[in-house]
């Protein structure tokens, strides 16, 4: 499956993003770390961004089950 884009744990402080460089952010129910979706595909590509963003919460809940840290960046399927 190729990769489309990278989902970036994101800092407690405030962070700059570039204008459209983020698309979507991603909060763990279990612990609140959020992530943002930066996703390689057009920007109008909202059904992508959502799938991807899905799929991120199920990564972040197996981190959880598995005991095990979030990774600083998870790269994003592309689902097409």
């Amino acid at each position: 499956m190729k990769m489309t884009g990278v989902a970036k744990r994101m800092r407690k402080t405030a962070e700059s993003f570039g204008v459209g460089e983020f698309m979507e952010t991603v909060v763990c129910s279990k612990c609140g770390q959020r992530f943002a979706i930066h996703s390689d595909s057009s920007p109008h590509d909202a059904a992508l961004v959502v799938k991807q963003a899905a799929w991120v919460e199920e990564q972040l809940v197996w981190d959880h089950i598995q005991e095990r840290r979030h990774h600083g960046s998870i790269e994003l399927p592309n689902f097409q």
